[in-house]
């Protein structure tokens, strides 16, 4: 018997819903306070890729991390720039590279997992003895959740289209005292 099947469908449902709210709040709550002030969080994410999973091509880097190619070979460039990471002939296809962690790449993710852990071990004896049980229960079933490959990643939401009112004058309405919708931006807002 599992734990929620005495539990409603609704009631499993919104619990689920809520433990992702949860989830999504702590790894917002860990971007901003872990946040490494020298490389962007595609970068480290390429970094700490590399150091898990070995050498990649950078179009599948790109993939991964959704990122255009020429924007991957930037960041590649720049962490490649540090040290932190080489390129080396594709051994399959000569034409490609593969971009590795160097060991000094592997030292500064390492480094950085260290700082993270350390952070979070303090914050966890603030907590009282049950909640500290609880997390510690639930230990196996987050590392299966990071663990486990996603099929899909969400998708990225998509900008509102910007509208042109339609009518016998067409675009030209504002002219005629009639507004249009434009899609505006701050600055620093993804475009």
């Amino acid at each position: 018997m599992t734990p929620t099947a005495s539990v409603s469908p609704v009631l499993a449902d919104a619990q689920v819903a809520e433990l992702a709210r949860v989830l999504e709040r702590t790894a917002s709550w860990l971007r901003r306070t872990l946040r490494a002030e020298e490389w962007n969080a595609v970068a480290l994410a390429v970094l700490d890729e590399l150091d898990r999973n070995g050498p990649r091509r950078v179009t599948e880097l790109a993939a991964q991390e959704r990122a255009s190619q020429p924007g991957m070979t930037g960041i590649v460039s720049r962490l490649e720039a540090a040290g932190l990471v080489e390129r080396a002939p594709d051994p399959s296809d000569g034409r490609a590279s593969l971009v590795s962690a160097t060991r000094a790449g592997h030292a500064y993710i390492a480094g950085r997992h260290a700082r993270r852990t350390e952070f979070l071990a303090e914050r966890i004896t603030t907590l009282s003895a049950h909640d500290r049980r609880t997390l510690l229960a639930a230990a196996p079933a987050l590392a299966a959740l990071v663990d486990t490959p996603s099929p899909q990643a969400p998708p990225a939401p998509t900008p509102p289209t910007p509208t042109t009112p339609a009518g016998p004058t067409g675009p030209d309405d504002e002219a005629a005292g009639t507004p249009t919708t434009r899609e505006t931006r701050t600055e620093g807002e993804p475009s």
